[in-house]
């Protein structure tokens, strides 16, 4: 039988708005909120960066993550865990089955049909909206949000067992969208998520994965669990792990690559092929949940606690 392992994948109860704050003390921050606040994911799309976390909290960059101000946010309390942006196109997922679309007029909420939480959101061509989360949830819109379908997946067969995995991370390269998570899971579609292959199957959890244009990838997860893939997302090979902290982001942009977690991160300067860790700010001391970077300044940028956001120079 399958053994779940409990990790501390930070997801949060409603907590209040962070405030922006001068960032003087520490030149690699470009936005603190309260002791209180968390940030769960960020993205960027041209110089546009949006981060979300608890309480439904939505900053926003128009400086490719320079500065950072509140934006208005949709009507939750709840944690926004997963956004995605693609032009006009903006995405929000989150607790309870929330699924949120920007518009001229703000957040409009979508009706997702589930209640799970929903951690991770990925948009693809022709109006592919792709969206995974707790106990098997992955939930598929081929009109922008406006309908959505799960499509049926016998975990029984896959796990030889009647537990539903958690999926943690998605993405859509070259029209594929390829899912990870628990028992490292990763599952492929070709077909804009009618039917998914089992790529690999594993012991530790898979939370983040990033690829480049040419189709190469890493992937993190759970006891620096770390691999990569040369074919965008074909066929995966592990490499030696990076500590023993859990890591919840990776980012790459040509050799260079970082990884997040709790009480941790490390870089790379070889394509993943090597690691050394991260002495800097608080990172030793707090958690980091997502790292991205626009593509004007192609630095990474973390968020994570205390409605934190880093820019880093590795």
């Amino acid at each position: 039988m399958l053994k779940r392992i409990a990790v501390a994948i930070l997801v949060l109860v409603a907590l209040p708005a962070a405030y922006a704050a001068a960032a003087t003390e520490d030149p690699f921050l470009r936005y603190k909120g309260t002791p209180h606040d968390a940030l769960f994911d960020v993205g960027f799309d041209g110089s546009h960066g949006i981060a979300v976390g608890s309480g439904g909290t939505v900053l926003t960059s128009e400086d490719s993550g320079l500065t950072w101000k509140q934006d208005r946010r949709p009507e939750t309390e709840l944690a926004l865990l997963g956004v995605a942006i693609e032009g006009e196109r903006r995405f929000a997922v989150g607790q309870s089955g929330k699924i949120f679309r920007a518009g001229k007029d703000g957040w409009t909420a979508l009706e997702s049909g589930t209640d799970a939480r929903l951690f991770q959101v990925a948009l693809g061509e022709g109006g592919l909206v792709a969206v995974v989360g707790g106990f098997g949830t992955i939930l598929i819109s081929q009109d922008n949000g406006a309908t959505w379908a799960s499509p049926e997946i016998d975990w029984m067969t896959i796990l030889d067992d009647y537990v539903e995995p958690h999926l943690y991370a998605i993405e859509i390269v070259d029209n594929a969208i390829i899912v990870a998570g628990e028992f490292g899971l990763v599952l492929r579609s070709e077909d804009r998520g009618t039917t998914w292959t089992v790529v690999r199957k594993g012991e530790e959890s898979i939370f983040s994965f990033t690829f480049d244009r040419n189709g190469k990838g890493l992937a993190v997860g759970q006891t620096g669990f770390a691999m990569n893939t040369p074919d965008g997302g074909r066929s995966w090979s592990k490499l030696e792990p990076l500590g023993e902290t859990n890591l919840l982001g990776v980012w790459q942009s040509g050799p260079r690559a970082f990884a997040v977690g709790i009480r941790g991160a490390y870089a790379s300067h070889d394509g993943g092929r090597s690691w050394k860790p991260v002495n800097r700010s608080d990172i030793e001391t707090g958690w980091y949940q997502a790292v991205a970077s626009s593509a004007a300044r192609d630095k990474p940028v973390l968020v994570g606690h205390r409605g934190r956001i880093l820019e880093m120079d590795e």
